[in-house]
């Protein structure tokens, strides 16, 4: 029966059926069997034999970034929330620090802009390039970005991606670092016209902020509105880490300053919705170990308030949560869902029974290390992913997700399909 299977099968004929009735035979309670199955004959003697031909949803990317030993990198990993490993997926045709990456209506990840191995003035990058993972290819006819820049934030809110602030040259300006400046100008693709427009300006230049997508729910998956959090508003001058947020709604086409602020003011910081308000910031400049969640409430009046107000004297709109072990700027996070907390083996509901949804911290770098004999600071990357349980509102004490293979910074962090290639 083995070689007459067909590679767009995922199984023997009548396996599926058979595997399904198991199932549903399990889940209701069959009288006449005295021990239930265990979860490891799904996971590890059924599922594990298992091909995929479409890609999987809940995978997560990390792509460039900055190393220590390499510069800036050209790497892409997927962290594989089937099997709960990290694979190498073919790497981009640019190397890219600073950049940032999101995923395009159909199933592609788009990464945007950075800069490569010549610096940040003479290797500022205007290029796009995306990956499509169903063919495992990059694609490179993605027009560029109408200006340069690296250091922004990038996220998609209904079909369109939005690519918010950072640092560019001057218009028409030499490439040298006097004439670098810090953007309130924001940009928006249109996948299906393959053309960028300039969209809004932000209320204040910020690089280094983190540009999230709220108000996503079951009906209206691609969400309602950005907030960009934090940042810095004057790179290469007199810098001032920021502690505000603004909102951006695309049915009134501008963006709002909030009023409540963080707690701290932070740039490079992990940013990630808790849910379709809630937002967990955790680190940023200079290797700060705090976190905090923030709710989000936009300004009455001035965008169409499509939030469920609570207005409960008892719930704060700035909570403090437990400090990470370390600090870390240069850090990303993302929402992603993962086996619950405990879970460590398929017997207790480990890989592939991805049903607890977190927030992941990847990466980031720890400048507080000094060298007392020759007055030197050192930078030490991170490879590590720490994992927040938003069903507890807590830091797990062991993380499900090993480290990364290559540390790095600045990386860009993206959850979106990801092709499996059977057991492993």
């Amino acid at each position: 029966m083995l070689s007459q299977w067909r590679r767009i099968d995922w199984v023997e004929p009548g396996v599926s059926d058979a595997l399904v009735w198991l199932i549903l035979d399990e889940r209701k309670g069959n009288v006449n069997r005295q021990n239930s199955l265990p979860p490891s004959i799904y996971t590890d003697v059924i599922a594990s034999f298992l091909h995929f031909d479409t890609p999987l949803p809940n995978m997560l990317y990390a792509v460039g970034g900055r190393n220590q030993q390499n510069g800036p990198l050209d790497t892409v990993e997927m962290f594989d929330t089937w099997h709960g490993c990290w694979l190498p997926c073919p790497p981009m045709s640019t190397r890219r620090a600073g950049c940032a990456a999101a995923m395009l209506p159909d199933g592609g990840m788009c990464v945007v802009g950075g800069y490569d191995e010549n610096g940040i003035v003479k290797g500022l990058l205007a290029s796009c390039e995306v990956f499509n993972p169903y063919k495992q290819q990059w694609d490179h006819s993605c027009a560029p970005l109408v200006r340069a820049r690296w250091g922004h934030g990038c996220s998609s809110l209904n079909g369109r991606i939005f690519v918010v602030g950072g640092c560019s040259l001057r218009p028409g300006a030499q490439p040298r670092e006097a004439f670098m400046e810090t953007l309130r100008g924001c940009e928006v693709y249109d996948a299906v016209a393959n053309r960028w427009e300039p969209s809004a300006d932000l209320n204040r230049a910020r690089a280094g902020a983190r540009v999230i997508t709220l108000g996503q729910t079951r009906e209206n998956e691609g969400g309602r509105y950005l907030a960009a959090v934090g940042g810095c508003d004057d790179v290469f001058g007199r810098a001032e880490m920021l502690p505000t947020l603004e909102l951006y709604d695309p049915c009134v086409g501008y963006w709002v300053m909030l009023e409540t602020q963080l707690s701290t003011p932070r740039t490079t910081a992990a940013v990630a919705p808790l849910d379709d308000r809630r937002v967990l910031v955790v680190g940023g400049a200079a290797s700060l170990s705090s976190s905090e969640v923030y709710s989000v409430r936009p300004p009455r009046g001035q965008l169409t308030d499509a939030f469920n107000r609570q207005e409960d004297d008892d719930e704060m709109l700035a909570a403090q949560v437990n400090d990470m072990a370390e600090g870390r700027m240069g850090c990303q996070a993302a929402a992603l869902w993962l086996p619950k907390n405990g879970a460590q083996s398929s017997d207790s509901g480990g890989y592939p029974i991805c049903d607890s949804r977190c927030v992941v911290v990847v990466g980031g770098e720890n400048g507080e290390e000094e060298d007392w004999d020759y007055g030197q600071t050192f930078v030490r990357q991170f490879n590590s992913v720490l994992v927040y349980d938003t069903d507890n509102d807590a830091w797990r004490d062991t993380s499900p997700v090993p480290p990364m293979p290559t540390p790095r910074t600045t990386t860009a962090l993206c959850v979106g399909l990801g092709r499996l290639y059977g057991h492993r």
